[in-house]
């Protein structure tokens, strides 16, 4: 793969087009690659990683594909250059729902704790959140986005999973899965039992949605936390199998 740099360009975020140039891009190259968010692209010279992907329009044509990317080191320099794409974590992105945190009135400490909770167990390269209010086209938008469009690794919903009138979260993310996950709502079932008796209540589901993970968690911290300690030690094997990893299930790590 080459990478062309149209200029020599500061250190911070920029577009990059993919397969041919674009009148918004500081850089192309002359491939389509299979990104997702968080990998890194290396030309020599410097070290970029990807964070979203966008579509350049062109009259009115949505059809190229391209990248906000951000700096890591080195400095860009304008001319042609070989590059390589390579992958220095997983990448997580959560959804928080919350009507209050949406307009402001509520700190979204749940997020925060599905990123630090996780980072204790794997390696991440890159790690987002969006809080939004509790409606369902907005939810559905977020999780097409990230699996399908950005397609992170793992991708985790907080709050909206008992039975009030607002929580809608598991009836939006079940149609959108391609497999479900029943042992990890299984265990994540048993692990909030421990805690409270009201655990039975959560209707949380978890399961696959392109070649990402996707997991509903309650909307406290505390429970977010025992959620997914409860999943952790499977976390990294499953999406390695969802992403083609060939070792045999049964094989110690």
């Amino acid at each position: 793969m080459r990478i062309v740099w149209k200029g020599d360009t500061v250190a911070g975020q920029f577009v990059l087009s993919l397969g041919r140039d674009h009148v918004l891009a500081q850089a192309f190259v002359d491939q389509i690659p299979s990104l997702r968010a968080g990998m890194v692209i290396r030309d020599g010279n410097c070290e970029m990683q990807c964070l979203t992907r966008i579509r350049l329009a062109d009259e009115g044509d949505l059809s190229q594909l391209g990248w906000i990317c951000r700096t890591v080191s080195g400095a860009m320099n304008k001319g042609e250059f070989s590059a390589t794409v390579s992958r220095g974590g997983f990448s997580l992105a959560w959804v928080t729902l919350s009507d209050k945190g949406s307009r402001g009135e509520r700190e979204d400490k749940s997020g925060p704790t599905i990123r630090d909770v996780v980072a204790e167990a794997i390696n991440l390269s890159l790690a987002s959140g969006v809080v939004i209010p509790d409606e369902g086209c907005q939810l559905k938008a977020a999780l097409v986005d990230f699996c399908l469009e950005q397609k992170f690794d793992l991708v985790v919903t907080t709050g909206g999973t008992g039975i009030g009138p607002r929580d809608i979260t598991p009836e939006v993310t079940l149609p959108l899965l391609d497999k479900r996950l029943e042992g990890f709502e299984r265990v994540m079932t048993q692990a909030s039992l421990v805690k409270t008796p009201h655990g039975m209540i959560s209707r949380a589901v978890a399961g696959i949605m392109g070649e990402s993970l996707v997991l509903n968690l309650p909307g406290s911290p505390k429970a977010v936390r025992e959620n997914l300690l409860a999943v952790l030690p499977a976390l990294r094997h499953a999406i390695e199998k969802l992403q083609g990893d060939p070792t045999d299930c049964g094989q110690e790590s």
